[in-house]
Parts: structure tokens; C-alpha cells; sequence
């Protein structure tokens, strides 16, 4: 079964993957407005930064329940 995590991370790549396209026709000359593609980049964003978080927030919760020896 696929997790929720997993799901959620090939959705966020796939939109990365279409901001770049969109950017790289933008600059090619015709494209999404500006304002398109900076809400989408910030909506990006937005998604990794959750996604940084909850590593961290793992990796931090494996830190507190290490024994000390």
C-alpha cells in the first residue's frame, strides 16, 4: 500500500517538474503570467518545507530516544 508520504512526494515532484517547464517556456517566450508562476514556485516551496520538516522532526525524535552508554 502506498503511504500518504510517498504519495504526497511524487505529487510535489511532479509539480516541480511542471514549474520547470513553465519557467523554461517563459523564458522561451510564451507561458503562464508571472504571477502564475510565482505562486505555484511559492506553493512549492511551501511543500518542501513541510516535507524538511517532518524529516527533521523525525530525525530529532531518533536523537531524544537514544540511550546515552
Amino acid at each position: 500500500m502506498i503511504s500518504m508520504e510517498k504519495t504526497f512526494r511524487v505529487l510535489l515532484a511532479l509539480f516541480v517538474l511542471y514549474l520547470i517547464f513553465e519557467i523554461i517556456r517563459k523564458i522561451l517566450g510564451g507561458s503562464l503570467g508571472f504571477e502564475s508562476l510565482v505562486i505555484g514556485m511559492l506553493l512549492a516551496n511551501i511543500g518542501f518545507s513541510f516535507s524538511i520538516n517532518q524529516r527533521l522532526s523525525e530525525h530529532i525524535g531518533w536523537h531524544k530516544g537514544k540511550q546515552n552508554s
